[in-house]
């Protein structure tokens, strides 16, 4: 068994792990949970985001195998129990998102459709979600559905850079020997929006080129716990301490800041996400739903998005911060009841392959 198992976690019963290697020699780690009950309605594979694990998802687990689905999790390159990529384990790092895409091919075709029946459902959760997006015409032949909650679409606007790019911030200002001036409100959302788009973007990618990938983000650290009070994730309390629990049980699973290296393949990939040609090329089915409160990724960017992918849903539910699925239960109910209301079979519907 490859899963952590604690008092204030549990692992589902019925679990199965192991690990599967890629085509490029990465080995992942996987687990995956047959559905309860006497209903059968498919598979769903989940796609956590970024510093997440398996573990993290347990109570997804059971909610979706109660709703009759068999459930498969896995964790990307670089985190979890899977391969680091780096000496320094605490370092969030790949070159680029294709190397991700590469992670979720490999886990589709020899757990998800190799151990379960369709049909065959994608939840994916921010960085999942744009892996998923960016490879959506190859998945198209594997999954039948997928539900997004708050992809990566774009970082936000109107809110405070996350605290690690405040340290790019002031390398950018030294850099330029004070050339460009750091806006003196950095809330309003032009002055966001220039800097992080004629400055910062700009200047990852240059010292990626320079072979700094490998390095934190300037002011970033492989701290692993955050506190409370001062996380953007969640308003629920205990599913944050649980999951505090968990690292504090396994810290070997977690990672801290991202490097260069990630900030300069995400900022590649949201980049294409803006240009209209890519909302079209979206062939997959696909409910998006967004977190009113985020302060990780844009909502705004994400509604604007969907309404380019003729396939796709938009939801936003107001209130609620960027983790859906970690989040108090007045906006996790409102989760589910739109996941069941897309996903063929629930809802009162009748079952797929009935």
């Amino acid at each position: 068994m490859t899963l952590s198992d604690i008092p204030e976690n549990p692992v589902p019963r019925g679990a199965k792990a192991g690990f599967v290697v890629t085509r490029d020699g990465v080995q992942l780690r996987y687990a995956h949970w047959p559905a309860l009950g006497s209903r059968r309605l498919g598979t769903v594979t989940i796609l956590q985001g970024r510093a997440e694990f398996i573990e993290k998802y347990f109570e997804v687990v059971t909610d979706l195998r109660d709703r009759g689905f068999a459930v498969v999790a896995f964790d990307w390159r670089g985190q979890g129990g899977s391969d680091r990529l780096l000496g320094n384990r605490f370092k969030g790092h790949v070159r680029s998102f294709a190397q991700y895409r590469e992670d979720l091919r490999t886990v589709l075709k020899q757990v998800s459709l190799a151990e379960y029946p369709g049909p065959h459902f994608a939840l994916a959760h921010s960085m999942g979600g744009a892996i998923l997006l960016s490879d959506s015409a190859r998945l198209r032949t594997m999954l039948d559905r997928a539900v997004l909650c708050a992809p990566m679409i774009a970082l936000p606007r109107g809110q405070w850079l996350p605290d690690i790019f405040g340290g790019l911030r002031r390398l950018v200002n030294s850099a330029t020997f004070g050339f460009y001036k750091v806006p003196p409100d950095i809330r309003r959302f032009g002055a966001t929006s220039r800097f992080l788009n004629k400055v910062v973007f700009p200047f990852v990618r240059v010292l990626g080129f320079l072979g700094l990938g490998r390095f934190f983000l300037p002011g970033g650290t492989g701290e692993i716990l955050l506190d409370f009070e001062t996380n953007r994730q969640t308003s629920d309390r205990s599913r944050f301490e649980r999951f505090n629990a968990v690292l504090k049980a396994t810290p070997e699973r977690g990672i801290g800041a991202p490097t260069i290296g990630w900030l300069s393949a995400a900022i590649k990939t949201m980049r294409k996400f803006s240009l209209r040609e890519t909302g079209p090329g979206i062939k997959l089915p696909c409910l998006v739903i967004a977190a009113g409160r985020d302060r990780i990724v844009s909502t705004p960017a994400i509604e604007e998005f969907v309404s380019r992918v003729k396939v796709a849903g938009y939801i936003e539910i107001a209130g609620g911060e960027h983790e859906l699925l970690m989040e108090a239960d007045v906006y996790r109910d409102q989760f589910f009841a739109a996941f069941d209301a897309f996903i063929p079979g629930l809802d009162g519907r009748k079952d797929p392959e009935a």
